[in-house]
C-alpha cells in the first residue's frame, strides 16, 4: 500500500510538472503570437516609411532634373551674354580707334586753319 501511494504521489508530482510545462508553453506561444503581430506592425510601419523615402527620393530627382535644366539654360543665356560682351568690347575698341583718327583729323585741320589764319 505504501508503494502505492508513493507511486500515486510521484504520478501526481510528475502531472503537476506537465501542467507546469503546458502551461509554460502555452505563455510562450501566448507572448510569441505578440511579438509576431508586433513585427508585424513594425513591419508595416517600416513600409510605409520606405514608400514615403521612395516618393522623396523621386521629388528630389525631379527637382534635380528640372535643376539641370535650368543651370543649362542659363549656361547658354551667359555663353549668349558673353559673346554679346565681347562683340561690344570688338566694337567699342574699333570705335575708339575712330574716333582717336578723327581727333587727329580735327588737330591737323585745326593747325592748317590756324596756319591758315597766320
Amino acid at each position: 500500500k505504501q508503494w502505492y501511494q508513493r507511486r500515486v504521489a510521484i504520478t501526481a508530482g510528475r502531472a503537476d510538472e506537465l501542467q507546469d510545462t503546458v502551461q509554460n508553453a502555452k505563455d510562450l506561444v501566448t507572448k510569441l503570437e505578440t511579438d509576431k503581430r508586433d513585427l508585424e506592425n513594425r513591419l508595416e510601419l517600416a513600409d510605409a516609411e520606405i514608400d514615403k523615402l521612395h516618393e522623396w527620393k523621386e521629388q528630389v530627382l525631379e527637382e534635380k532634373n528640372e535643376l539641370e535644366v535650368e543651370v543649362e539654360k542659363l549656361r547658354r543665356e551667359n555663353d549668349s551674354l558673353q559673346n554679346a560682351i565681347d562683340t561690344f568690347e570688338v566694337a567699342f575698341e574699333y570705335k575708339d580707334q575712330e574716333i582717336g583718327e578723327l581727333e587727329k583729323q580735327i588737330e591737323e585741320f585745326n593747325q592748317e586753319m590756324d596756319d591758315l589764319a597766320s
